[in-house]
């Protein structure tokens, strides 16, 4: 008995130390176990979620997903796939719907759209799986450039792929699936021969049409380019042939365009330059003014400086007392640079003298238009003489000329008929004379411009008729060469060339001055000698593009339209003499036709409206050749340096 219990008791303890080892025993994995298994798929309209925990589990990977991930598939395959091949298989379902997966790690990838895939694509190694899985990989071509390369294989790459060239070197960056990556590198095997090297040196004439650049002036610059470029790469050995790049570049002026021959990567170089140099230039439009200015008239001005105008309702009468000041002169002349596109002043700075009603006076200034003051009074004749008033469009760094005068013919060389005594052959040349004008502007950093200045006035001398018949006309000639920069819409002047005439003239009393001996009782010499300064006015602005030279247009088309002038139609100033009754001045007015408007006491000037139909010219002329009268004016429309409306003798 005792011994039946003993083996059961070693019976009991076999079988716990079976039981406690079994654990010990390693069990095979689902996926060990489908290693070697083929799987078919039958699966309609099922969650991605679902085919990715599947795929996880026969092949042992993990995925990491986001919740972009989502959608339903079907895939059914008549024979069965080995675990690879489903694996291949679901790469390509992912594909299909815009997504891939990339290596994250030991026997774990990443599920992500495939426009991320180039930026976080593995690199390549051996033991890449050809799949749809994006990678990125590093090729190197042994006998074709790997720049020449790229237009040849881009088409292949993916939509979401990438393909470039890096550096100097021959190597290709591609970021595209494996599968493609795999084709990419069986066409290489292909073309990457010697065999392609020799037929890709051979010469192609190429035709290149310009869009904005002048042929021929483009093909100088090439040919240049082209020359040091075989110089630099000839053979510094004997008997060693280095190849050079075959290049000829031949303009076509009647198309525009370049004709090129060349091998085709040296062709895409010359266009890489062609597309740099082919660019639209920028335009610089210059208004130009050229001025004499009689230093001895201007001094004289300032007594005939009679304006009446008002100013918060009190006279006040432009000008002064004795000669024109310094101050004033510099505004007149500043004066001149008005009737611009903008960038020069329509209105010049000049003095004004008020009269208060105790009968003192007080100073301050006014602004007038310019060129209404200075070429609309009589005053200024002789003072200022515009000699010229160009204006030129050209391109950046384009010389622009102008010319304004005569051709004027030259005895250049004169020789006797030996066979007569009185025949005189004489040989002519005809020379320009008048005024020209040469500008190359420069476009330079923060909208400067950079003007090279050529200008010069050339006129013929006068002299007398003997001299005029035995030696020929002579002519006086000033010039100046300079480079200034000047800011876009700016105004520059240059000035200093002074030129110092001597006039010889005879006053007569009519018949008496012509009797003989006793004539001179009735007449006499006088001789004048007058300093003249040329001043040159320029204002550049840049033409950037199309709707800035139509607004050019248009302002300058505006101002030769505009027929409103700087004074009031229908309104004279008329100012009479001290000792002229108000009576009087009032009965000459109304023979004339005119009505009073204004009366101002203290200035003994009036305001009429004129009869209809009389032109403000012709009456200031009527009222000035009258005896009663001082002066006659227009009545022109100023503003105030305070106030910029226009301020009027009426206050409007």
């Amino acid at each position: 008995m005792r011994k039946n219990h003993m083996n059961i008791k070693k019976l009991f303890i076999i079988i716990s130390l079976f039981i406690f080892s079994f654990p010990l025993f390693t069990q095979p994995s689902f996926a060990d176990n489908m290693a070697e298994e083929t799987i078919s798929f039958n699966f309609v309209d099922v969650e991605i979620q679902s085919v990715i925990k599947f795929i996880s589990e026969i092949t042992g990977n993990n995925f990491l997903y986001d919740e972009r991930i989502k959608g339903k598939i079907t895939i059914i395959t008549p024979t069965k796939l080995s675990v690879d091949e489903s694996f291949t298989l679901f790469t390509s379902v992912l594909s299909l719907k815009g997504f891939t997966i990339i290596p994250a790690g030991h026997k774990t990838y990443k599920i992500i759209p495939r426009s991320l895939a180039k930026q976080e694509g593995q690199i390549s190694t051996a033991r890449t799986p050809l799949n749809e899985s994006y990678i990125t990989k590093l090729i190197t071509t042994k006998h074709v450039k790997a720049k020449d390369t790229i237009n040849f294989l881009r088409p292949i790459v993916s939509r979401d792929g990438h393909i470039s060239a890096f550096g100097s070197g021959n190597l290709l960056l591609i970021a595209d699936s494996a599968l493609n990556i795999e084709k990419i590198m069986s066409i290489l095997k292909i073309i990457d021969k010697p065999e392609t090297l020799k037929n890709a040196a051979k010469e192609e004439i190429n035709v290149y049409f310009l869009e904005n650049a002048d042929a021929t002036s483009l093909a100088q610059v090439l040919q240049g380019i082209i020359k040091n470029l075989n110089t630099s790469l000839k053979p510094a050995g004997k008997g060693k042939n280095q190849a050079l790049p075959v290049l000829s570049v031949t303009p076509d002026k009647t198309t525009n365009s370049l004709i090129i021959v060349s091998t085709p990567s040296a062709y895409e170089n010359i266009i890489r330059v062609i597309k740099t140099l082919d660019k639209r230039r920028k335009q610089v439009y210059v208004e130009a003014m050229i001025v004499e200015a009689s230093i001895n008239k201007l001094k004289e001005l300032g007594s005939k400086w009679r304006v009446a105008a008002s100013h918060e309702n009190s006279p006040v009468a432009v000008g002064g007392f004795g000669n024109i000041s310094s101050s004033a002169i510099q505004s007149i002349v500043t004066g001149l640079t008005g009737a611009s596109v903008g960038g020069m002043g329509n209105f010049m700075n000049i003095p004004v003298t008020s009269v208060n009603s105790n009968g003192t006076f007080s100073s301050q200034t006014l602004t007038a238009p310019g060129f209404a003051a200075l070429f609309s009074l009589n005053e200024f004749e002789g003072a200022i003489n515009v000699l010229s008033t160009p204006q030129i469009l050209t391109s950046d760094n384009e010389e622009a000329e102008i010319i304004v005068g005569e051709n004027v013919p030259f005895i250049a060389q004169r020789e006797r008929d030996l066979t007569t005594t009185n025949t005189v052959l004489s040989s002519i040349k005809r020379t320009d004379v008048g005024i020209t004008l040469r500008i190359t502007p420069q476009i330079t950093e923060g909208n400067y411009v950079k003007l090279n200045i050529f200008q010069e006035i050339s006129a013929v001398k006068a002299a007398s008729d003997t001299i005029l018949t035995t030696v020929g006309p002579s002519t006086t000639k000033r010039s100046t060469r300079t480079s200034v920069s000047v800011l876009d819409g700016s105004t520059v002047v240059i000035g200093g060339l002074i030129q110092e005439r001597e006039e010889d003239g005879i006053t007569k009393t009519p018949i008496l001055g012509d009797i003989p001996v006793l004539g001179w009782l009735f007449k006499y010499k006088s001789k004048t000698k007058t300093k003249i300064n040329l001043l040159v006015f320029l204002s550049p602005h840049i033409v950037n593009d199309a709707p800035k030279l139509a607004k050019i247009t248009e302002e300058k088309q505006r101002k030769f339209n505009k027929n409103e002038k700087f004074y009031r139609k229908n309104e004279l100033l008329v100012r009479f003499n001290s000792d002229i009754m108000e009576d009087t001045a009032a009965s000459i007015i109304s023979e004339k036709e005119a009505a009073i408007i204004t009366y101002f006491k203290e200035i003994n000037t009036y305001r009429i409206k004129l009869k209809t139909g009389q032109e403000v010219e012709d009456a200031v002329k009527e009222f000035t050749s009258l005896p009663e009268v001082l002066y006659a004016e227009p009545n022109y429309k100023f503003k105030t340096q305070s106030d910029p409306l226009n301020n009027n003798t009426d206050g409007n």
